[in-house]
């Protein structure tokens, strides 16, 4: 069973990364956030999220702990880390101006493939 968890969050990985993309080119496309633009947003943050359940799953099943510094904490805590900066990004841009909002949802989304792509290099190197 835990193959499969295993096999959908590596495969996962690739859905998150392209999300994170789409996400990117709505926040560049237009100075104001719209409710198309918001719900790509939640839609990446959804997916970042399963992504980060089924990596804890795996981390928790596997002993992840002692798989080293590198893989068994860098690895999940960069992934935390980029969950919790586009949760915190998003959220702070719901509640803002719509001409403030996409830059600050740019920023996060900056921030947060920044951390993508570091926690997915690190998890190809195991």
């Amino acid at each position: 069973m835990i193959e499969f968890f295993l096999t959908a969050h590596v495969w996962w990985q690739y859905v998150v990364l392209l999300a994170v993309v789409v996400s990117l080119v709505f926040a560049f496309r237009s100075p104001t956030m719209d409710s198309t633009a918001e719900t790509v947003y939640r839609l990446t943050a959804v997916a970042v999220d399963i992504q980060v359940a089924l990596g804890i799953v795996v981390w928790a099943s596997n002993s992840g702990w002692s798989l080293g510094f590198v893989q068994g904490w860098l690895h999940p805590i960069l992934g935390l880390a980029a969950l919790g900066v586009l949760h915190a990004f998003i959220g702070r841009a719901r509640r803002e101006h719509p001409e403030v909002a996409n830059r600050t949802v740019r920023t996060g989304l900056l921030i947060a493939i920044a951390l993508v792509v570091a926690t997915i290099g690190i998890g190809e190197m195991a």
